[in-house]
Parts: structure tokens; C-alpha cells; sequence
């Protein structure tokens, strides 16, 4: 009896009816997995850009030192006697993109001019080598009128140095350092040198010669 009140209040589901349901949920699984993977779509999904810019070239200074060339005093064509003096100007420019600082160093050579036969003499033992610099700052024209009583930028006594070269204006170590010149980039500074042979230069001295070497060291003043 109870059975039967059972399934006239709820009678079971038909076979057509639990068909559809399985249909109803497959459909709802469905649709809600499509909702989610076009949710992760939207939601994942990026606006990009980007640019790639190409920089100018880096182009790195230069130190160029150069000078006038070949030292060349003038000596009276007899050649020096005690007392007196030969001069030559040397140019030093700069042809970098960089100002520098440059130091000179010396170096003399005797050279036997005397016949074979006779006792050779160092006339680089009797010679003072002084210099100057030549502009509106320091001396007007590179001759005894004009450097007999200025202050020489640089000068060696006798003896010279010969055999290696010697300090001379400034110095060579790296910075800037007691005398060193300094010329901005294209600038030009000339130097006058001049050698004095001693009025107590004695017979032993004549027909002697000695050749004066120069070198010219520079570097940069920027960071340095």
C-alpha cells in the first residue's frame, strides 16, 4: 500500500526523461567550460609594443704632437767662438681633437771634427742649452736682443747630458707635473733654444761639434 501511494505522489522518472537530464547537464558542462576557457582568453591576453633606436657613433679624441722638424741653430758660418750664442725656434702644435700637456727632454752627441791625430774634446762639456717660449707672454723674437735678459723657461748647464736623454721642460711621468706646457687642441707654441758657448771655453774646444737632440712628449689634460 505504501508503495503504491509512493509512486502516485512521486512516480519514477521515465527512460525519456532521464535521457534529457543527462542531455540538460552535458549541455551545462559544456557551455560553462566554454565560459571559462573564453574568460582565460580575454583576461590572459596582452597589448604589447616595442622600438629598437640605433645610437650615433662613439668616436674617441686624439693627441697629435708635432713640430717644426729638424733643429737647426744658427751658427755664424766660422762657427762659435767664446762668448757667443746660436739660436733656433722650434714650432709645437697641436693637430688633435685634445687639449695636452707635453714635457721635453735632451740629449747631446760630440762629434769628432778634429783630424784623426789630434785629441778629440766634449764640447758638450763647455755648452749651456736654454729655452724660451716665444709669444706675447714671453719673448718677442728668439735672439740674444730678446732673451739676454729674460727668465728662460727651462735651462741645463754645462755639461750636457749626452749618452741618454735628460729632463729638460717639464717631465714625461703621466700628470700634470712642474713645467709641463699646455696647448689646446689646434693651438700653436713656439720655443726658442739657445746655446751659449762660455768665454773661458778654452784652445781644446776648437773645431769641436756637438749635435742637441730633442724629444717631445705629450698626453691628454682631460681626466688626467
Amino acid at each position: 500500500m505504501d508503495e503504491l501511494l509512493q509512486e502516485m505522489i512521486a512516480p519514477a522518472p521515465s527512460r525519456s526523461d532521464m535521457a534529457r537530464r543527462r542531455r540538460l547537464v552535458s549541455t551545462f558542462v559544456i557551455v560553462a567550460l566554454a565560459v571559462v576557457g573564453i574568460t582565460s582568453l580575454t583576461t590572459s591576453a596582452l597589448f604589447t609594443d616595442n622600438e629598437t633606436i640605433v645610437g650615433g657613433a662613439i668616436t674617441t679624441g686624439t693627441v697629435d704632437l708635432k713640430t717644426s722638424g729638424v733643429l737647426t741653430f744658427a751658427v755664424p758660418a766660422a762657427g762659435l767662438a767664446p762668448g757667443d750664442a746660436a739660436f733656433a725656434a722650434v714650432n709645437v702644435t697641436n693637430s688633435g681633437s685634445l687639449a695636452y700637456r707635453y714635457a721635453v727632454q735632451y740629449q747631446a752627441t760630440d762629434v769628432a771634427v778634429q783630424p784623426a791625430t789630434a785629441p778629440t774634446a766634449a764640447l758638450s762639456s763647455q755648452l749651456k742649452l736654454s729655452s724660451y717660449v716665444l709669444d706675447a707672454g714671453g719673448v718677442a723674437s728668439c735672439d740674444h736682443l730678446s732673451t739676454d735678459a729674460a727668465t728662460p723657461l727651462a735651462f741645463a748647464l754645462a755639461p750636457l747630458t749626452t749618452g741618454s736623454l735628460a729632463k729638460f721642460i717639464g717631465d714625461a711621468a703621466p700628470g700634470a707635473q712642474a713645467n709641463d706646457q699646455t696647448l689646446a687642441a689646434r693651438a700653436v707654441q713656439t720655443l726658442c733654444f739657445r746655446i751659449d758657448l762660455p768665454t773661458a771655453t778654452t784652445n781644446d774646444y776648437q773645431n769641436t761639434s756637438t749635435t742637441i737632440t730633442l724629444r717631445f712628449d705629450a698626453e691628454q689634460t682631460v681626466n688626467n
